[in-house]
C-alpha cells in the first residue's frame, strides 16, 4: 500500500476541516470520510491528530468530531494579520452606532458571498449574521454590489447560474439581474428586500479601488422590515458609502 505523501497529508487534513466547518453538529468517521472522499482508515488517523492539535474535538459519548478552539485562534490571527479585516473593525463600529443597525462585511468567494466581520447595532431587535456565512451572491446586496463592480466576462460567468430561489422574491432571471448589476455599478450601492430572508432588507456598497478585478470587500447595513423602511435604509446609503472609502483607505498600503 502506497504511503501519502506530506503534501497529500496536509490536502486530506484540510478537507476533513472543511467537512468539519459544514457540519457544525459534528460527525462520526464514517460519515466525514465519505464527505472528505477518503477512506476511513486514513480520516480516522488524521481525524485523531487533529484532535491531538485541538483543530478538532471528539465527543465520545456521540462519537462525532467538530471543530476545535485552535481553529477560532486561527480566524483571530487571520483577522489581526496584514490580509485581514480588522481595519474595517472601526468604521463599521461608529456606522453601527449612528445607525443603530449591524454593520456587515463580506467578500466575494466563487459565486457566493462570504460574510467575515459583523458589528452588532443597538435597536432592540438585532439580526444575528454569523462571521464565516455563505450566501448566494445573486440574493445579497453585498453580492450584487461587489459583482456589479467585476470585469464584464466574470459577471457574465456567474450571472450563467444556477441562481436558486432562497426566497419567493429572490430575483433570479439573468436578464432582471443583469439590468439591476447596471444599476448597482452606476449608482455605488445595492439593496435587497427579503431576497435572501423574509423579514430583511439590506443595503450594501463595495470598497472603491481595492482591486484590479474589482473590490475586495464590501460593507452592508441589514435591517428588519418591521422596524426600518426601504426608503430609511436608502437615506443611508451616504453614511454606508463613506464608510466603505474610510476602510479602503485604512487598508491601503
Amino acid at each position: 500500500m502506497t504511503t501519502p505523501s506530506g503534501d497529500d497529508m496536509l490536502g486530506r487534513g484540510l478537507r476533513l476541516l472543511g467537512v468539519l466547518a459544514e457540519h457544525p453538529a459534528g460527525l462520526g468517521v464514517s460519515a466525514a470520510a465519505r464527505a472528505a472522499r477518503l477512506p476511513v482508515s486514513s480520516a480516522h488517523r488524521i481525524l485523531g491528530r487533529l484532535v491531538e492539535e485541538r483543530f478538532a474535538t471528539y465527543d465520545e459519548d456521540a462519537r462525532r468530531y467538530a471543530l476545535g478552539s485552535r481553529v477560532l485562534e486561527l480566524s483571530r490571527g487571520f483577522q489581526r494579520s496584514a490580509a485581514g479585516y480588522s481595519a474595517a473593525a472601526g468604521p463599521m463600529g461608529r456606522l453601527a452606532a449612528r445607525t443603530g443597525l449591524p454593520v456587515i462585511a463580506g467578500v466575494l468567494d466563487g459565486a457566493d458571498v462570504l460574510l467575515v466581520l459583523t458589528v452588532q447595532g443597538t435597536q432592540h431587535l438585532q439580526l444575528r449574521s454569523a462571521e464565516g456565512t455563505r450566501n448566494p451572491w445573486h440574493a445579497t446586496s453585498l453580492g450584487k454590489v461587489l459583482v456589479a463592480q467585476l470585469p464584464e466576462a466574470e459577471r457574465e460567468e456567474l450571472l450563467k447560474g444556477p441562481l436558486p430561489a432562497v426566497t419567493p422574491r429572490t430575483m433570479t432571471d439573468p436578464e432582471l439581474l443583469r439590468a439591476e448589476l447596471d444599476r448597482v455599478r452606476e449608482r455605488g450601492w445595492a439593496e435587497v428586500d427579503e431576497e435572501n430572508e423574509i423579514g430583511v432588507r439590506s443595503l450594501a456598497a463595495a470598497l472603491p479601488g481595492t482591486s484590479r478585478r474589482g473590490p475586495l470587500l464590501a460593507v452592508s447595513l441589514a435591517a428588519t422590515v418591521i422596524l426600518t423602511e426601504a426608503d430609511q435604509l436608502r437615506a443611508q446609503a451616504t453614511a454606508l458609502t463613506e464608510c466603505a472609502e474610510d476602510i479602503a483607505a485604512r487598508m491601503a498600503p
